[in-house]
């Protein structure tokens, strides 16, 4: 039995778009804020770890979520597909953005350019959540795109301190994982 052969016997349907999308962002928010705490622990020294263990962190919290991403693709039926594709094109702007920080970094022989994805990252759910709540009409969304926006800006002011992975997971937790938890349990987002 499929795990949407599952919803639709529990619930006598396939989970709304407001569902799948929720599970998407509660996905998002879980696996990529534990990375980031990952990433607090060890440069702040709360974690005896090597900093080279930092290389690994970003691979296997991408891999973990696009695995997931593609379970709930399938037991979310179309819903699963409308936002498993939204999904895909935010990772894809977020790995393109990581890329060209990369190539300039390694251009300008400077990898503090690299601590900019923090902003950038948190600016893409600004983004995402603005541009959801002017299709939805929803206020509470977008609350969340100036919520995330305003962590976007904190991170800035904190570039190149372990803070920075403390307040993008703290991010992560308010705007993408709490608001997927209450779009699955409200199903009326």
């Amino acid at each position: 039995m499929t795990a949407a052969t599952l919803q639709t016997t529990f619930t006598g349907r396939e989970p709304s778009l407001s569902v799948a999308a929720g599970r998407v962002l509660a996905l998002a928010g879980a696996v990529f804020g534990l990375s980031n705490l990952f990433q607090y622990g060890v440069y702040s020294g709360l974690l005896n770890l090597h900093p080279a263990a930092l290389g690994l962190s970003w691979p296997i919290a991408v891999a973990v979520f696009i695995v997931t991403l593609m379970r709930l693709r399938k037991a979310g039926g179309e819903a699963g597909k409308r936002a498993a594709g939204w999904s895909r094109l935010g990772i894809l702007t977020m790995i393109a953005s990581a890329l060209t920080l990369l190539a300039l970094s390694v251009a300008q022989k400077d990898f503090s350019l690299m601590y900019w994805m923090t902003p950038l990252g948190m600016g893409i759910y600004a983004v995402a959540w603005t541009t959801a709540a002017v299709k939805a009409r929803r206020g509470w969304m977008l609350a969340q795109g100036v919520g995330a926006a305003t962590i976007a800006g904190l991170t800035v002011t904190l570039l190149g301190a372990p803070e920075q992975y403390l307040f993008y997971a703290i991010g992560l937790m308010a705007f993408a994982f709490a608001p997927g938890v209450f779009m699955i349990l409200s199903d009326k987002a």
